[in-house]
């Protein structure tokens, strides 16, 4: 007894060191993430043997339904292997998705946290995230990337928003939950000494930790806003709605503080209602052209082509106007040394990037419509910049203003590689078709890619072979892979704990359940490790690790 005794401390730190692995690899570390698992399992079975507590931990386990089910969908895609040919990719598949297997089966199975360990894994996982965001700031404010996905050095730029998003909710949960110390009120008859501690006192710690709060608040919300992720936007409004209501529901402030609660939440939705309208407007408002009062020659004399049919729209403006080639051509060999009839730097067609420039910036193209740029436009366009304003005001209008570039390319000339929005058109498409063939079990774990292939020229899709990727959304890829009845357990595994038990509708895990079910639908999130080991940590963590007390609102 003495020897467990003296032992358990060094275990302990030893779990805790496990854990801290994971929260940093999550963003700053591939490597990371997979080294913890290995370590988390050791972990648990020195701790094991050492305390002589397996049978107990197992028990813990097999008690667990939540975890049970967890582990149980890691295993549907062992049992996949049955009706699988291409076991490399199965192989493959099974090692991205191991966190969902080791999590709940380590976390669910040890001692549950206490409060300051748990604190201590969030700060450590919120300070990894905010690592991880100065260098895609370094990236982004030195203008250093041709597509805005670069500045994600570690991770996809899909997987670091959603970190980013559930960071902004701890960020919140932790500015709720703090308190300012109550006064001190002296007992009746007994004198206290010095001043009056009638008023709560606001330390110097206090006061940088708030500070600090909301700094980090502020911070990740500008990170979303660089990113230009649609999905990002998406899932931080939901997040916004949801704790909304969460403190409209759960908050024990009385009745002012409810109607105070719900006002702020509409006043929040309408603006961004406003503002959405307002940048989308102008972006889909095309005008009529009339030829006759159109100019029919350039500066220079030659004849400019006016085309409303064969080119796109950009923001709200026809590309094919006042068009006049051969002046276009010549001016620009005077000002680049890349090829007129070439590719820019990330390999799109230069002659209609210039051409969708010089519509972003309201400049004919011609020769003066070229010589107008600036040397700072010139390189923009060589290294693929095909929207001046876009460039110059990043964020919401940007994505706003390339989605439907997007769309309107696909609807008009059915062409969906220009962009993320149509491509997943097609995803949808064909994985709609896969489905269709086999409805009830799938094509299995390892056969999803080669299926893809297949239907792809099946459906006779016009994307290109770069561009054929699998669902990028995770309920498809899941009925894809094991069919109707392996999506019908997957939606139960993900929405079992929150209805299995109230103790579960804590405010941390109803967001997290929230951010991940959003991110499914726009992508295949569990394809990935960063993905897996995201869902798979603090859904075992938040469910099973964290301590019982104190992780409400309320308390």
């Amino acid at each position: 007894m003495t020897s467990q005794a003296s032992i358990r401390p060094y275990l302990n730190q030893a779990y805790l060191l496990g854990l801290l692995m994971v929260a940093v690899g999550l963003t700053l570390s591939p490597f990371l993430m997979g080294m913890s698992q290995f370590w988390l399992v050791l972990v648990w079975f020195v701790d094991g043997l050492c305390t002589k507590s397996i049978n107990n931990k197992l028990s813990r386990f097999f008690h667990n339904k939540a975890a049970l089910l967890l582990v149980a969908f890691y295993l549907m895609h062992v049992v996949g292997l049955l009706w699988t040919s291409d076991f490399e990719y199965a192989l493959k598949d099974l090692r991205v998705k191991l966190p969902i297997l080791v999590m709940p089966f380590v976390l669910s199975s040890m001692e549950p946290l206490d409060r300051k360990r748990f604190d201590f894994v969030m700060l450590v996982y919120v300070l990894s995230v905010f690592i991880a965001t100065l260098f895609s700031s370094a990236s982004y404010w030195r203008h250093d990337y041709e597509d805005i996905r670069e500045i994600s050095h570690f991770i996809s730029h899909i997987r670091f928003c959603l970190n980013i998003v559930f960071c902004i909710a701890i960020i919140c949960w932790y500015i709720v939950k703090a308190k300012v110390p109550e006064p001190v009120v002296p007992e009746q008859g007994r004198r206290v000494e010095g001043p009056s501690n009638s008023i709560p006192a606001f330390g110097l710690k206090t006061a940088i930790d708030r500070f600090l709060q909301w700094f980090l608040l502020f911070w990740f919300i500008y990170q979303i806003y660089i990113f230009e992720s649609l999905s990002g936007y998406v899932i931080l409004a939901a997040v916004v709605i949801v704790s909304a209501v969460y403190a409209f529901l759960r908050w024990k402030k009385g009745r002012g503080w409810r109607i105070g609660i719900g006002v702020a939440a509409l006043l929040l939705l309408a603006i961004a209602a406003l503002v959405a309208l307002r940048t989308v407007k102008p972006m889909m408002e095309v005008k009529p052209v009339d030829f006759s009062a159109l100019e029919k020659k350039t500066a220079q004399g030659n004849y400019y082509w006016h085309d409303t049919i064969s080119y796109p729209v950009e923001d709200g403006k026809y590309v094919g106007l006042y068009f006049c080639r051969t002046e276009l051509q010549e001016a620009w060999s005077q000002r680049s040394d890349l090829p007129f009839d070439g590719t820019t730097a990330n390999g799109e067609n230069l002659e209609a990037t210039l051409a969708r420039y010089l519509t972003s910036k309201d400049l004919r193209k011609d020769a003066q419509g070229v010589m107008a740029l600036t040397d700072e436009d010139i390189h923009n366009i060589e290294q693929g910049v095909a929207n001046y304003n876009n460039w110059k005001h990043p964020g919401l209008h940007s994505r706003l203003s390339s989605t439907l570039f997007e769309y309107n390319l696909y609807r008009r000339f059915n062409n969906p590689n220009g962009g993320s929005l149509s491509q997943r058109i097609e995803f949808t498409r064909a994985s709609c078709h896969i489905i269709g063939q086999h409805p009830w079990f799938g094509v299995g774990t390892g056969d999803v890619p080669q299926t893809f292939a297949q239907t792809y020229d099946e459906i006779h899709s016009p994307l290109k072979e770069e561009y054929r990727f699998r669902a990028h959304n995770q309920y498809l890829a899941i009925a894809v892979a094991f069919g109707l009845v392996g999506l019908a357990f997957f939606l139960f595994v993900l929405l079992y704990p929150w209805f299995s038990s109230k103790r579960n509708h804590t405010y941390l895990y109803v967001v997290f359940l929230c951010i991940m079910l959003l991110s499914m639908f726009s992508e295949d999130t569990l394809e990935t490790q960063a993905g897996a080991t995201l869902f798979a940590f603090f859904e075992a963590l938040l469910l099973f690790a964290a301590p019982q007390k104190s992780m409400d609102v309320n308390q």
